[in-house]
């Protein structure tokens, strides 16, 4: 598996890229939070409940790899796939008391992204592990986190920290 990372500034904004590096210090991707709709922001922070932000992963010439989207804030999430441009429903099923793991069909490949209590994540492709990602610091340091990303391409690691901002960093 191939070696990634990239670090989250501590107050980040909807304009905030957040470039992915590979092991080389090339920039892979780029992450950056997806806008919910106005009634879903309004509800969220009425509510309080739900997931505050989504996220978008850009190529580094601004073409769109992958974004997920929700209906309404904590439900009904998408995947759009960039290369495709199709719309991919997220399916999620409880593991255990609290932890839930969310799955996704591309191209008839069953992706499962679940966590664990450490807050790191796993991308399962049909099953076989094909990403790990998780934060190396309990703590922030020098108003970042790190988070370390190991896949088996970069697609797959714009994938894998989409999923993780979205379903285990923003919680």
């Amino acid at each position: 598996m191939h070696i990634y990372s990239y670090c989250i500034p501590e107050s980040d904004t909807y304009y905030t890229r957040i470039p992915i590096y590979n092991k080389d210090k090339n920039v892979i991707s780029m992450l950056m939070k997806n806008r919910h709709r106005f009634l879903t922001q309004l509800f969220h922070l009425l509510l309080r409940t739900g997931m505050p932000y989504c996220y978008n992963a850009f190529s580094i010439d601004g073409n769109p790899k992958f974004k997920i989207d929700c209906i309404f804030t904590g439900v009904r999430y998408t995947l759009l796939n960039g290369n495709t441009l199709e719309k991919l429903p997220i399916m999620q099923k409880r593991v255990q008391l609290i932890e839930k793991m969310q799955y996704f069909i591309i191209e008839g490949n069953i992706y499962e992204f679940e966590n664990d209590h450490t807050y790191s994540g796993i991308l399962k492709l049909n099953g076989e592990k094909v990403a790990y990602i998780s934060n190396l610091d309990n703590t922030t340091t020098n108003l970042t986190y790190r988070i370390r990303i190991e896949a088996n391409n970069d697609n797959i690691a714009s994938l894998i920290a989409i999923l993780y901002q979205t379903f285990i960093h923003e919680k």
